[in-house]
């Protein structure tokens, strides 16, 4: 018989198998008809879906031909598995049956174990299914709440992981009792590939010990989070117990407790901590840089490590998608890569509801990466797992390492057991899993309403996510000591901002406005017992732009070629000599993402107006279809920041209207949480802060000042 015959033999022989692909094509066909709305997170418009088929059209069908293919492979893999156990079962019990008989069982059983799997997922990653699914019916949220509240995921793992182990055994022994080996090879082949498959991708790494001295060049671990709040950390007094690794390096190094960034947005102070530079100066003001903000040379500290033979990667996960966009000298960059492209891909995978239990592992993640782009989805073992591979992978070389994980940023939507640990089990409102400010793609945003006890919810998911970022920070710490590592690594626990989580009139976010320390104060904390031999703290104010130059001066440097563009200073001197260095802290607002005035937020009232993020964005298409700032808003949005300066006791605000400027002026030793503002009775301390401020913004000569608005000159 010639292969193709022997081929087509074994599919006759076999046809009941394909019971699987056909239920994963029932489920291939429901996720389709879900994605003909084309919705975002939970918006539509009809305007968006137009524009989408103009010209994502093609991309389209090839993504989701993509995932029908993937849903065939899960099925037939399902299919022969199951196909297999009916077989043995039917030997053992001497039954005889029909193709037709097993094809109803395969696909009986196939649907029963997607669902498995699936039941299993919405417990660990419930924030995933709530969009296209738990919204479906009440009765849908009330079996999820209580699958989710009341029923661990191990329950189904270890149930799917005992039918497995059964039903291939019983099959595999079955065959060998029939002597029928060859398909006994066969069947154990498919099986075991898949289970060794699935186990390489979700295997844990473990750090070996290193090979070379380590003393004269120390690694430097810099693990961030997104959002974070110091006044969070259980180590500096909050109730709840948040951050108990973190409280470790606490106690054993050195704490700046007064550091501040300048642009509460990701993307400029990301590039602000690493290059020791101003946003006006390294030019990434917001999160939508164009190429030509993009494509420059950025003098940054990971060129530094890198030249002096430093392994230097970055890995993150969902906020993280700043660093594949931006070369900041990194050797390897893993985090997710974001464009418009990224956004159908998303919106797409959302509804396919029954293949997320499958994409939501490593090697589904592997295959569709978009999905690690996704806020209801950062779990933090991701960027954990990512950090100890790149320790292994940087072998006997010195390692810079940098690391960004997103579930302290809102949604704040960290996994199970997380979302649980903090919250009312009585808590019936619709912040349940997570918390999302909706944008419309209609452009016509508005600022949802909460009651007191939403606010304690959305704390307690925030809380969720930190302890979730706490917990990696634990494991790779342990896994640095096993190693030996950990004493002869600087490690730096820092973030890219603050977050307002509606104390008073405050809101929730970041980036908004300056009232308050929540949004701009950030945590600081370097453990290196080389030079810091206890714990101690620094009083006086530091910046996201002295970070660069204190890790610099920790690991040896003796002044860089770029050096002398970094805008910040090492405090390493003033720790070691306990002296204050009286530096001031500066910002500027990035963009406002929308300019509705249904709310009662104080900011929109006190800001220049101009068209909300879905109408000063652009797509480039020549720059791989990222989301940029249209360049005709570039100067406005400049000429509109709002800005402050903090000397440690008086912060200034400075905020431009269409007709003049309004300032704040606030004495933080009588009034930590600036509720009364001073301006009209501290006129001379007005005017000497108000001076520190005009000179910061006119540093470098690129604005004009014209009746105290500050008109760009340079078009970067």
């Amino acid at each position: 018989m010639s292969i193709y015959g022997k081929i087509k033999s074994v599919i006759r022989e076999n046809r009941p198998a394909f019971g699987g692909p056909m239920v994963m094509c029932v489920f291939f066909l429901w996720g389709l008809v879900n994605n003909l709305s084309m919705s975002y997170m939970g918006n539509t418009s009809q305007a968006v879906v137009d524009f989408i088929f103009q010209n994502f059209l093609v991309f389209i069908l090839g993504f989701i031909g993509k995932i029908f293919i993937l849903y065939c492979i899960i099925g037939m893999l399902l299919g022969i598995f199951i196909l297999g156990v009916v077989r043995a079962l039917r030997s053992l019990l001497s039954r005889g049956a029909s193709p037709m008989t097993d094809f109803l069982f395969v696909s009986l059983f196939t649907f029963l174990i997607v669902m498995m799997v699936f039941l299993r997922d919405i417990i660990l990653y419930p924030q995933v299914y709530i969009n296209n699914f738990y919204v479906k019916s009440a009765l849908i949220a009330k079996i999820f709440d209580a699958l989710a509240h009341n029923v661990s995921p191990a329950f189904f793992t270890i149930a799917i992981t005992v039918m497995v182990i059964l039903g291939f055994s019983m099959t595999v022994a079955v065959m060998v009792m029939q002597r029928r080996w060859k398909s006994a090879v066969f069947y154990s082949g498919i099986i075991l590939s898949s289970i060794i498959f699935v186990y390489c991708y979700t295997a844990r790494p473990s750090l070996s010990a290193r090979s070379s001295d380590a003393g004269q060049h120390p690694d430097v671990l810099v693990l961030g989070s997104d959002a974070l709040r110091p006044d969070h950390f259980s180590g500096y007094g909050y109730h709840r117990d948040t951050t108990p690794a973190i409280d470790s390096l606490i106690r054993e190094g050195v704490s700046f407790t007064k550091t501040y960034i300048e642009v509460p947005r990701t993307f400029p102070s990301w590039v602000s901590i690493l290059t020791g530079q101003f946003s006006a100066t390294h030019g990434i003001r917001h999160m939508f840089p164009t190429s030509r903000d993009l494509n420059r040379d950025f003098k940054s500290i990971v060129k530094v490590f890198r030249q002096k033979g430093y392994y230097t990667a970055v890995v993150g996960d969902y906020a993280a998608d700043i660093f594949p966009r931006i070369d900041l000298g990194f050797e390897r960059v893993d985090a997710p890569y974001f464009n418009f492209n990224t956004v159908i891909e998303q919106a797409i995978l959302e509804n396919h509801t029954f293949l997320l239990p499958f994409l939501t592992a490593k090697w589904g993640l592997s295959l569709f990466a978009s999905l690690r782009d996704s806020a209801y989805f950062c779990p933090p073992y991701i960027v954990r797992d990512k950090v100890l591979s790149e320790i292994n992978r940087a072998g006997s070389r010195p390692f810079f390492i940098t690391s960004f994980f997103s579930s302290t940023h809102f949604p704040y939507a960290p996994p199970h057991p997380y979302y649980l640990r903090y919250s009312d089990p009585n808590y019936a409102g619709q912040y349940k899993y997570f918390k999302q400010r909706t944008i419309s793609l209609d452009g016509d945003s508005g600022y949802e309403k909460v009651n007191p006890s939403d606010v304690e919810q959305i704390r307690a998911l925030y809380d969720g996510g930190l302890r979730a970022f706490d917990d990696a920070v634990g494991e790779i710490l342990e896994q640095l000591k096993a190693s030996g590592r950990l004493d002869t690594t600087i490690i730096v626990i820092l973030s890219d901002h603050g977050e307002n989580l509606y104390e008073g009139n405050l809101g929730m976010g970041h980036g908004e406005h300056f009232r308050g320390h929540y949004s701009t104060r950030i945590p600081f904390i370097i453990r290196y017992p080389k030079v810091f031999t206890k714990r101690s703290e620094y009083a006086g104010i530091a910046r996201a732009v002295d970070i660069a130059p204190t890790i610099l001066a920790l690991a040896g440097d003796k002044g860089s070629e770029y050096s002398e563009y970094m805008e910040g200073v090492s405090l390493v001197d003033a720790i070691v000599h306990k002296r204050d260095l009286k530096l001031q802290a500066f910002g500027e607002t990035g963009i406002w993402f929308d300019n509705s005035f249904r709310d009662d937020l104080f900011f929109q009232k006190l800001r220049i107006l101009y068209p909300d993020i879905t109408g000063i964005s652009e797509i480039a298409f020549h720059f791989d279809n990222q989301v940029v700032l249209n360049d005709e808003y570039r100067d406005l949005i400049n000429l509109a920041k709002h800005r402050y300066v903090f000397d440690g006791r008086y912060k200034l605000i400075y905020m431009p209207l269409v007709d003049k400027v309004a300032y704040e002026l606030y004495d933080n030793s009588t009034d930590p949480d600036e509720l009364h503002e001073i301006s009209r009775y501290e006129n001379a301390q007005f005017l000497r802060m108000k001076k520190i401020l005009f000179d910061w913004i006119t540093r470098a000569g690129d604005v004009r000042e014209k009746r105290e608005l500050f008109f760009p000159l340079v078009r970067y």
